[in-house]
């Protein structure tokens, strides 16, 4: 899907993780496919919204760096997104009820967690759950690659929060260099 799109930029300038439009893409398509593989309940109500806000973060290939405060080698990128909120106008959030489980690492989370720089609310379970216009469970790790998130999701397990009950379909989001040097 973003070999797809080759022409735009499918990365952040000064980060690792990928544009807003290269998520929306991947969300969009992720959509179709579950729409047309697994029998997932019927959209209940209105469907999400969105709202588009513009984020500026200096990425984190800028952060690794370790640049002086104040440096203008590499200034803020400036990116739109769509928050995602509720048909009350509510800040989207995962329901653990739903049908759908996203497992997932920062590329979920880059537009859903304040703390990676490019705002929040409008990550890959969130653009998910728009276009399937149904709620999604999200269990989403920033460090420690895909072993993280299952780590946190036998955690769940353990501690007697099934986040399996009632799943028809867990989505597993992981960066493709895991697969070369992940712990699997």
């Amino acid at each position: 899907l973003l070999a797809a799109a080759a022409a735009e930029p499918q990365y952040l300038a000064t980060d690792t993780h990928w544009t807003p439009a290269a998520m929306e893409r991947v969300a969009a398509a992720l959509a179709d496919r579950l729409e047309a593989s697994f029998d997932l309940p019927p959209p209940e109500g209105p469907g999400f919204f969105r709202r588009a806000a513009t984020v500026e973060g200096v990425g984190d290939i800028v952060t690794m760096l370790r640049l002086p405060e104040g440096q203008t080698l590499y200034p803020p990128q400036r990116v739109t997104v769509e928050t995602v909120l509720t048909p009350e106008g509510d800040p989207w959030r995962p329901d653990p009820s739903a049908a759908v489980l996203l497992l997932g690492d920062s590329f979920t989370n880059i537009y859903s967690d304040p703390a990676l720089g490019f705002g929040a609310g409008a990550g890959l379970a969130e653009q998910l759950s728009y276009h399937l216009s149904r709620p999604v469970d999200r269990i989403a790790q920033n460090a420690g690659g895909a072993a993280a998130t299952r780590r946190a999701l036998a955690r769940d397990l353990g501690a007697g929060r099934d986040r399996l009950t009632g799943k028809r379909v867990v989505v597993y989001q992981f960066a493709a260099r895991e697969l070369a040097g992940g712990d699997w």
